[in-house]
């Protein structure tokens, strides 16, 4: 009974967050809102759902994921929004989400990966 309340208040859905980590570009599109603002490595983009879709297929091509973790999720004014870590086999990458309810379903309407700089990786004992 108490895992319920949490997966429910979970801002990403495990579907989504498996699309990441596997690097699936059609499964992600699912969540995308129609129009979507993105971030990929400093390349900034004002696109569409399908658009989305093909540029993130070219990231995946040459960063082949092999996990996705969610570090954080929170809720800022209307939104809420979720980072978390990608690893892939070129080195980690930080991602960023915001999400916005649209007819009972979450949506994302910004999306960032930037490369994780050293600042973030967790120290080393």
């Amino acid at each position: 009974m108490l895992v319920l309340p949490q997966v429910l208040g979970q801002t990403i859905p495990a579907d989504l967050a498996e699309a990441i980590g596997k690097g699936d570009a059609t499964a992600m599109s699912a969540w995308f809102h129609q129009s979507l603002e993105m971030t990929i490595l400093e390349e900034e983009y004002e696109t569409s759902k399908n658009q989305a879709s093909r540029i993130l297929e070219s990231f995946f091509k040459n960063h082949t994921p092999t996990g996705f973790t969610i570090s954080f999720e929170g809720t800022k004014e209307q939104s809420k929004y979720a980072i978390g870590t990608l690893v892939t086999s070129r080195g980690s990458f930080r991602v960023n989400m915001f999400f916005l309810n649209k007819e009972g379903k979450r949506l994302i309407y910004y999306l960032s990966i930037e490369k994780e700089s050293q600042y973030e990786l967790t120290p080393r004992p």
